[in-house]
């Protein structure tokens, strides 16, 4: 059944979706996101919360990523689909001529993104902000299976991978530390702005 989905999401391709899907499962274009989070933070909490969120963050990607990627896949041995020593690599979709290396169960960058994700909604507590960000994730989960990174299942244990990390994080966040939401939230619309803003470049210059 994973195969099957994996086959269903890589084989609808084209070149407009092949270059957007390149760009939105890109690290760095994403760097303006991660500032926008930070000063919403330190807008709602200042430095001390600004320091907190990046502790948190952090700390949780020693697990969701470090961990993951040198320990947790390793021993697991799920090979990515795209990986040439993989059976089913000359059926799969190659973009840019990238294939996938190694093992890929579970997706770091399911991990890393729902990790943020989840962390971002603890801190700011906004529908509006947590909305886009879980929308956002997805959509670079979906472009991990696209590309041929990943396997569905893989998105899937990414996403349990992180839930359990930031869940021991919070509760030892709340318990001990005396968190407290900050409500009204304020400048959460910013981090919301720069996401649109980067997807909608994506999209122009992918068609121009």
């Amino acid at each position: 059944i994973d195969e099957q989905i994996f086959f269903a999401i890589n084989g609808a391709h084209n070149v407009f979706f092949d270059q957007l899907m390149w760009l939105l499962t890109g690290k760095t274009v994403w760097v303006p996101l991660y500032v926008a989070l930070l000063y919403a933070v330190w807008r709602n909490y200042s430095w001390k919360g600004a320091i907190g969120v990046l502790l948190m963050v952090g700390i949780g990607m020693l697990f969701t990523d470090y961990l993951n990627s040198h320990f947790l896949r390793p021993w697991i041995g799920r090979l990515r689909p795209s990986n040439p020593d993989n059976p089913i690599a000359p059926l799969v979709h190659i973009v840019n001529g990238r294939h996938g290396n190694g093992c890929g169960f579970p997706s770091a960058h399911s991990a890393n993104m729902w990790m943020l994700t989840f962390v971002i909604a603890h801190w700011l507590r906004s529908r509006l902000l947590s909305f886009s960000m879980a929308t956002l994730t997805l959509a670079i989960c979906y472009s991990r299976v696209y590309l041929g990174f990943h396997y569905p299942g893989d998105i899937l244990g990414g996403l349990v991978l992180a839930f359990l990390v930031v869940f021991i994080l919070q509760w030892i966040h709340t318990r001990y530390l005396h968190f407290t939401p900050a409500l009204p939230v304020r400048q959460d619309w910013v981090p919301v702005a720069v996401i649109c803003a980067t997807i909608l470049y994506m999209i122009t210059i992918t068609i121009f």
